[in-house]
Formats: structure tokens, sequence, C-alpha cells
């Protein structure tokens, strides 16, 4: 039960964004909050479970695609970055009063992430050159999230520019 919950935060969090909450999530699996609470005794313990989960998936599915020996695109690094970009918006821990340390954690977990995805772009490109490219990419990223806005035309010209 503890892994499902983890599972539909996750995935409630995604579609939710900022109207995602235990209520709606006890909703989903149509179990009361108070099962929730046995697992994670608060928002913080179900936060901090559902990023280290988020994460370990995130940084498994980066490095399968690099190293795989299937031909894989820049474009399927660069969407599983803006989807950990979007999870870990700074609005979401204002609304859900999230302490600063699943801040900061999340915020490790992605400088990981992107040491993992901008592996594959090295070869190329020049350590400065990699810190404006995450400067540009977290930028775009964040105004993206912000505006709610489909990343699809800044992706495809990313992928030009790398």
């Amino acid at each position: 039960m503890k892994e499902k919950i983890i599972s539909a935060s996750i995935d409630s969090l995604r579609q939710e964004g900022l109207k995602f909450s235990v209520d709606t999530l006890a909703g989903k699996l149509r179990i009361s909050k108070k099962t929730i609470y046995k697992f994670f005794p608060n928002k913080e313990a179900l936060a901090l479970a559902l990023y280290e989960k988020y994460y370990d998936d995130a940084k498994k599915k980066a490095e399968m695609l690099i190293n795989s020996n299937m031909p894989f695109s820049h474009s399927d690094l660069l969407y599983l970055y803006f989807d950990a970009k979007a999870m870990t918006g700074r609005d979401i821990f204002n609304k859900y009063q999230l302490n600063d340390s699943i801040y900061g954690y999340t915020t490790e977990q992605n400088d990981s992430l992107w040491r993992i995805i901008s592996a594959s772009f090295r070869d190329r490109t020049s350590e400065q050159s990699m810190k404006a490219i995450r400067i540009i990419v977290d930028g775009s990223f964040e105004k993206l999230c912000n505006a709610r806005l489909n990343p699809d035309a800044v992706i495809e010209r990313l992928v030009q520019l790398l």
C-alpha cells in the first residue's frame, strides 16, 4: 500500500499541481486519510518519499536512455528534465509549506539528474558552455512551468542548439 500511495502521489502532483492534496489522494485511492498517515506521519514524510521515488526513477530512465545500445533523442532527456523542474516548482513548496530540507533535497536531485543528462552533451561542448546551457535550460524551463506552457517548441530549439 505504501508504494501505491507514493506512485499515486507522484501522478497526482504531476497532473494536479497545486490542487494536489492528501484529501484528493485518499479519494483517488479509495482509502482514508488516516491510512495515508499510517504510512507517512506528515506531509513532509510523504513528500520526501514521493521525491525519493521520483528521482530514483528519473535517474534510472536517463541512464537507461544514455547507456542503451539504441539511439536516443536528446529531446527525451530534456523532457525528463523538464518534468523534474515541473515537479519541483517553488510554488508547490510554498503552498504545501514543505520544509527547506525537502526543497534542498529536490535541488540536489535536480543537480544530480542534470549531471547525468548533460554527460550526453559533453562530447561536443566545453565545461564553460555546459554551464551556459544549464542556465539557459533552467531559465527556459522555469518560465515554461510558471506560465504552464507546452515545452515542445522550446525543447525542439534547445536540441538544435545542442
